[in-house]
């Protein structure tokens, strides 16, 4: 009886280890379903087809909307993977390059920006730029807006701000072009109202207080933004920007064409990651950029769950400091469903055996009771 009884002690003890394993396979089973939602947006990312960059520039070459059409260009080519891809936007940026070089159009485009110190293309903000650089587009403006106070008519703070700060300061070419840019954006509806009352409070210390330095950030984030972007797409960008600490932002991610094409399409979408600061954010955005306005798309629907943060990275993180928590979440990513798929089998494997030593231990405990 007694062998019995150790026997049946066993068998019992058989199923600790099952069940200590199945506890481990549960756990991270529920681990890969809590990331579940996330896994399908970003395989439905991933399964979006590639953006056709070179047919997106062509139509813009054919609305002679050739700033846009070259950041397409541009952000095709950093994206682009495959030789036929390159070569495609290789022949299209050489069409714009050429469909731009027409003389009328520039001659056209450069008197508009350097009279007007308005237009969309990059020629338009060239002639705004030269006429700023001979002091001739700060006069213009202070002239055009001090005739409007004269007439009882409402003069422009911004444009006042940016041209008489132009006349005091002694100003690099590229502090031009970003006050170009800024004014450009004030003719066009295109600066939010936080974004301008900052200009007007940054004009005014440099002029009254000869602190120029804040101004000459702003000048400068906009002025290197615009080289990237180009002007119309700057534009874009900038109807979204709402502080000098945006246009930083902004600026900093368009530092190569990817970026740039990025915000132009989604700038409302992209600045509200950039502000949250998570690297994540910052990676999901330029992977969706390849996908073009489709992937952005899905981020507006579904890049909320996509950056939630998973349960597993608190509960690492609280053990350990360091690049390990942000390895297992991105191990996880990567290979959820196949990792939920094999946490499922071992579950059920572990489940299947632990059946087996429980029907083993009561067919022991029966036959030691009768005993």
């Amino acid at each position: 009886m007694s062998h019995r009884v150790i026997q049946h002690c066993e068998n019992i003890g058989g199923l600790c280890s099952p069940l200590l394993r199945g506890a481990m396979a549960a756990m991270l089973l529920w681990f890969c379903v809590q990331d579940g939602p996330a896994q399908r947006a970003r395989d439905e990312l991933t399964q979006l087809p590639d953006h056709d960059f070179a047919a997106e520039a062509a139509e813009y070459r054919k609305q002679e909307r050739f700033s846009e059409a070259q950041l397409t260009v541009e952000a095709g080519l950093e994206y682009a993977d495959d030789p036929i891809s390159r070569q495609r936007l290789q022949a299209e940026a050489a069409r714009i390059e050429a469909a731009g070089r027409q003389w009328r159009y520039r001659l056209k485009e450069v008197g508009k920006g350097a009279v007007t110190g308005e237009g969309d293309s990059i020629e338009a903000l060239g002639g705004a730029v030269a006429a700023d650089l001979f002091v001739f587009g700060d006069v213009r403006d202070l002239i055009i807006q001090g005739s409007k106070a004269l007439r009882g008519q409402d003069a422009d703070e911004v444009l006042i701000a940016l041209s008489a700060a132009g006349l005091v300061l002694t100003t690099a070419p590229s502090l031009d072009l970003g006050a170009a840019l800024l004014k450009f954006a004030r003719r066009a509806g295109a600066m939010s109202a936080r974004l301008a009352r900052s200009v007007v409070r940054l004009g005014r210390r440099a002029v009254q207080r000869g602190d120029a330095s804040g101004l000459r950030r702003m000048l400068d984030d906009t002025a290197r933004l615009g080289r990237t972007a180009g002007p119309k797409p700057t534009l874009r960008i900038l109807r979204a920007v709402d502080s000098p600490a945006d246009l930083r932002r902004a600026s900093s991610f368009a530092r190569d064409a990817r970026g740039a094409y990025v915000l132009w399409h989604g700038a409302d979408l992209s600045l509200g990651w950039l502000k949250a600061g998570t690297k994540g954010g910052t990676r999901l955005l330029r992977r969706a950029g390849k996908k073009g306005p489709a992937g952005l798309d899905l981020l507006r629907r579904s890049g909320r769950v996509m950056l939630q943060p998973h349960p597993l990275l608190g509960l690492i993180k609280g053990i350990y400091r360091g690049t390990i928590p942000d390895l297992a979440i991105e191990t996880l990513r990567r290979h959820g469903s196949a990792l939920m798929g094999a946490a499922a089998g071992w579950l059920g494997l572990e489940l299947g055996l632990l059946l087996v030593r429980g029907r083993r231990a009561w067919r022991g405990f029966r036959v030691v009771s009768a005993n």
